[in-house]
């Protein structure tokens, strides 16, 4: 987005200085045409002067005479009253010798008349002497834009960058976004409708560990009772047979309906929370234990990472991620020398997440933010726990298969 936008300004800069050299170039010519008519009005008032002088000296006018009057890129005509006329050519004339097709001025004398001429191609040579310096100066204000159009648009497009960023961790599960702060309208507009998708997501999750909870309370707590009374019945002595079969039957049936409420709570539980963007554990592990060597590795620290268990396991990155991510900036901040993180895939689907390193860090003051307070607080919605204080001492989350 930032190029499209940077060659787009660059381009409409250039159109604009375009459109305005070529209306430039219109009145240049306009303006540069009535100049040469004006110096050629006086120029042939100055040669009817030395004319007249010459014929009241009674001196011939011819056209060794008229060629040392004619100017360059000139031509001079002089018709004298009944005569033929006569026509001279300064030495870079390059018109078509005819009047009608040069700018001209025409003086009426006593004896005759001059006219006084040049070819319009003088106009296109005197616009055409700037070429190289206009162009050098188009490259130069076309550079001016990109750098100009490159700031603007990474002004622009950053908010939008992060939006796309925030989106992209939203469609793997992550409630915590980074959303930007911009005054761009359609910018915030996006903003808030992620913020509000992910406050809704987790508000989903939250609600399906509660109704699995209550579910899981309500189905089962009846059900253990009335399998207890059926289970007595069947044990009595005073209780005819015919009764005792039919408890046995029934006791069959609750057995059956406490699995089948067993089932749907753990369905419930293990329901993907964004269909389509599961990872195995292995690559999941992978892309986790890569980014934070790198993060680790700015401050002279290691990482360390094992993947164990049940490899083929799928989970939704989001919540891992977030947990990890809170779990080694806790690491970062009161934590000292090498870190190890190890995932587990439990045989039940849970992920058992270890997250441990040598020593403690020095204190700093104050410690304003608790990262295991959050990480109980993330895996406590997501219905697992957290065992562990302190990273020396080793930190355990235990996560649902989501």
């Amino acid at each position: 987005m930032r190029e499209r936008l940077t060659v787009a300004f660059v381009v409409l800069t250039i159109v604009l200085l375009l459109g305005a050299g070529v209306v430039r170039s219109f009145v240049l010519r306009d303006l540069i045409q009535e100049q040469e008519a004006d110096h050629l009005r006086q120029e042939i008032q100055l040669v009817s002067t030395i004319v007249e002088d010459r014929e009241a000296a009674g001196g011939a006018i011819d056209e060794r005479f008229l060629t040392t009057l004619v100017g360059p890129e000139r031509r001079l005509e002089y018709a004298p009253r009944g005569g033929r006329p006569i026509v001279v050519h300064g030495p870079d004339y390059t018109g078509t010798d005819d009047a009608g097709d040069d700018l001209s001025a025409t003086l009426q004398l006593d004896e005759g008349r001059l006219m006084l001429s040049q070819s319009p191609d003088v106009i296109g040579d005197i616009l055409g002497r700037d070429t190289g310096s206009i162009a050098a100066l188009f490259l130069l204000i076309a550079v001016v834009a990109g750098v100009v159009g490159f700031l603007i648009s990474s002004a622009l497009s950053s908010p939008f960058q992060r939006l796309a960023v925030a989106a992209a961790a939203l469609g793997r599960g992550r409630f915590d976004l980074e959303l930007p702060r911009s005054r761009i309208p359609e910018a915030r507009a996006i903003a808030n409708a992620l913020r509000a998708s992910a406050q809704q997501l987790e508000d989903r999750v939250q609600r399906e560990r509660d109704f699995a909870e209550h579910a899981s309370h309500v189905l089962r707590t009846p059900l253990t009772g009335m399998r207890l009374e059926l289970e007595d019945l069947t044990l009595r002595d005073d209780v005819p047979a015919d009764v005792q079969d039919s408890a046995r039957r029934s006791l069959a049936a609750v057995e059956e309906v406490g699995a089948v409420a067993s089932e749907l709570v753990e369905m419930t539980r293990r329901g993907s929370l964004v269909a389509g963007s599961e990872l195995p554990l292995v690559d999941l592990a992978t892309q986790l234990a890569q980014r934070w060597a790198d993060r680790l590795g700015v401050r002279n620290r290691t990482l360390t990472a094992a993947a164990e268990g049940d490899l083929t396991l799928t989970y939704t990155p989001g919540p891992v991620e977030q947990v990890t991510d809170l779990l080694l900036a806790d690491v970062v901040r009161r934590g000292a020398g090498p870190v190890r993180i190890v995932f587990h895939g439990e045989e039940g689907g849970h992920l058992r997440i270890h997250v441990g390193c040598e020593g403690r860090g020095k204190a700093t003051g104050a410690e304003p933010l608790d990262r295991v307070a959050e990480v109980v607080s993330v895996v406590s919605a997501l219905g697992g726990r957290v065992t562990g204080e302190h990273p020396a001492d080793g930190i355990e989350v235990l996560l649902p298969r989501r």
